[in-house]
C-alpha cells in the first residue's frame, strides 16, 4: 500500500486531540474575522458541500485521514479521527508547508483522548466465493483481505471493526513500508473449525485470535453463527408473541364490550359495569405487561450474551491485529527486532481501547490493569522493569499461561502506555534506533536507556511514580 504523507512525521496517539465523540461539522472558511486564537486549519469540502476542518495527516489513493478539530466557543477544542474517502471529496485547501508544521506542532501540546470514527456496515463490498467445496464471503481493502464463514451481519460488524483498529494504529505508527507483503484475515463462524485449523498449524491455542508472521494471516473465531442463530429465533419470537398479543388485546375490547351489554341486561347498575369493567382491564393490562416484560428480557439477555460472544472476540481480534499491523507495515520482523515487551505491550494499549457506539476510544488506561499493576508495585515486591527488559520469548508464553506470563505482560503493557501517552517516545526517531537489527549489539538495558533517553533507575522511579498517581 502506498501512503503519501504530506511531512515525514510521526503521529502518535498521544499528541491527538480530546474528543467527545464523531461529530459532522458544518465549517466556514478560514477567514482574517475568526475570532482571536482560532487554529489554521485545513479544508476538505464533500460533493454534498459541507465542510470539514482540522489536519490532513497521511493520504493514500483510496482515502484521506483527517484529524477533524471543532473549536465551539466558550468549549473545549476536540477532534475526530476520520478516513475519508476520495470518492466523497470535491477539495483539499491545504495550508502551506510552513502552516502545516506550524499545526501539526500546536496539535502535539494538545493530548487527552482520541476517537476512531467506524465506516458504515453497509458499505462494504463483500462477494461470496468458493473455498474447499464451501461457500465464504471474502472482502479486498487497502490494508488486508479477508475470507468469512460467519454470516454477512457478523463479517460486516468484524470488518468494521479491524479497519478501526488498523486506522487507530496508523495514527500511532504509522506505516514505514511501503510495498507490505500481503495480510489476510480469516474469520471463523464456529470454534471447531477454527481449531481444526490451529490443529494442522500444531498450535495449542486458548486466544479467540492468533497472528500468523510465517503464513501472514490472522485468524480468528468465535461461535458467531451459533449465537447469531440464536439472537435471531428469540428476535423472530417476540415478533410473533407482541403480534399475537396486539391481535389478543384488540380482541379483549370487544369481549369486555359484550360484557358490558350482558351485565346491564341482567339488571346490573352502570356504577356496577363501570367498576367491573375497570377491574377487568387492570387485570388485563397487568398480564399484558408483564408478558410483554418477559419477552423483551428474554431478547435483551439473549442480546447480552451475543454481545459478550463478540466483545471478547474483538479484544482478542484487536491485539492480534496488532501484532499483524507491526509486522506488516511498520517494523517486518526480516528486519527488524521489537522486543517482545514492547510488541505485547501495545498490543494490550490497543486491546483495552473502549467501544463507544462506532466509535473506538484511547482515552483512558484499563481500569483493571491499572488497578491490578497498582497492587503489584506496591506489593513489597514489585518486578524490577530490567527483568522485564531482559526476558525471553518463553516468560511470555500467554496471558493466561500462569502468574509470571501474567505479571509480564501487566507490566509490559504499564510501560508501553506510559512511554505512548506520557512521553510520546513512539513518536520519535529514537523508537526506529531502538528496533533496528544493529540495536541488538547492546544489552537489553543500555538499549533502553537510549530509547528513555536517561538511566534505567532514573526512568524506572518516574515511571512508577506516574502509575501510583
Amino acid at each position: 500500500m502506498a501512503i503519501k504523507k504530506t511531512l515525514r512525521l510521526s503521529i502518535s496517539l498521544s499528541l491527538l486531540l480530546s474528543v467527545l465523540g464523531p461529530v459532522r461539522l458544518q465549517a466556514q472558511q478560514a477567514s482574517t474575522d475568526d475570532p482571536p486564537g482560532r487554529w489554521q486549519l485545513e479544508t476538505i469540502t464533500l460533493k454534498d458541500q459541507s465542510q470539514i476542518r482540522g489536519l490532513v495527516q497521511s493520504e493514500s489513493d483510496a482515502e484521506i485521514d483527517f484529524a477533524q478539530v471543532i473549536q465551539p466557543p466558550g468549549k473545549p477544542m476536540y477532534a475526530v479521527i476520520r478516513g475519508i474517502p476520495r470518492e466523497k471529496i470535491a477539495q483539499v485547501q491545504r495550508l502551506d508547508e510552513a502552516g502545516h508544521l506550524a499545526l501539526f506542532e500546536r496539535f502535539a501540546l494538545f493530548r487527552n483522548r482520541t476517537v476512531i470514527e467506524a465506516g458504515r456496515m453497509d458499505q462494504l463490498a463483500l462477494t461470496s466465493q468458493s473455498a474447499n467445496g464451501s461457500r465464504v464471503l471474502a472482502y479486498a481493502g487497502p490494508w488486508f483481505a479477508l475470507t468469512s464463514t460467519a454470516d454477512d451481519e457478523q463479517t460486516r460488524r468484524c470488518l468494521v471493526r479491524i479497519e478501526q483498529f488498523f486506522r487507530a494504529y496508523r495514527s500511532l505508527l504509522p506505516p514505514r513500508v511501503t510495498q507490505p507483503k500481503p495480510l489476510v484475515v480469516r474469520l471463523f463462524g464456529s470454534l471447531d473449525a477454527y481449531r481444526d485449523r490451529l490443529r494442522d498449524l500444531k498450535l495449542d491455542l486458548d486466544n479467540a485470535a492468533f497472528y500468523s508472521p510465517r503464513e501472514g494471516s490472522i485468524l480468528a473465531a468465535s461461535d458467531l453463527n451459533l449465537f447469531a442463530e440464536r439472537l435471531a429465533q428469540v428476535r423472530r419470537e417476540h415478533e410473533r408473541v407482541r403480534k399475537d398479543l396486539a391481535r389478543l388485546d384488540g380482541g379483549h375490547d370487544e369481549k369486555l364490550k359484550t360484557l358490558a351489554d350482558e351485565l346491564a341486561a341482567a339488571g346490573y347498575s352502570q356504577d356496577e359495569i363501570t367498576a367491573e369493567m375497570r377491574q377487568r382491564k387492570a387485570s388485563w393490562k397487568k398480564e399484558l405487561d408483564a408478558t410483554l416484560a418477559t419477552n423483551v428480557q428474554r431478547q435483551r439477555s439473549a442480546e447480552q450474551k451475543f454481545d459478550v460472544v463478540t466483545d471478547n472476540m474483538f479484544r482478542s481480534l484487536a491485539h492480534e491485529s496488532f501484532h499483524a499491523w507491526l509486522d506488516t507495515f511498520v517494523y517486518p520482523h526480516d528486519r527488524h527486532d521489537v522486543p517482545r515487551w514492547l510488541n505485547e505491550g501495545l498490543a494490550q494499549v490497543f486491546e483495552s481501547g473502549q467501544l463507544d457506539g462506532d466509535s473506538l476510544r484511547l482515552d483512558a488506561p484499563d481500569k483493571e490493569r491499572l488497578a491490578a499493576l497498582r497492587a503489584d508495585l506496591t506489593s513489597g515486591q514489585p518486578l524490577p522493569l530490567a527483568q522485564l527488559l531482559m526476558a525471553s520469548e518463553r516468560e511470555f508464553l500467554g496471558p493466561h499461561a500462569g502468574t509470571a506470563p501474567q505479571r509480564h505482560y501487566l507490566y509490559a503493557w504499564g510501560l508501553a502506555h506510559y512511554l505512548t501517552f506520557r512521553h510520546n517516545l513512539l513518536a520519535s526517531m529514537r523508537l526506529d534506533q531502538y528496533v533496528a537489527q544493529t540495536s541488538t549489539r547492546l544489552d537489553p538495558i543500555a538499549r533502553f536507556e537510549q530509547l528513555a533517553g536517561r538511566p534505567l533507575a532514573e526512568f524506572e522511579a518516574a515511571w512508577r511514580a506516574a502509575i501510583l498517581e
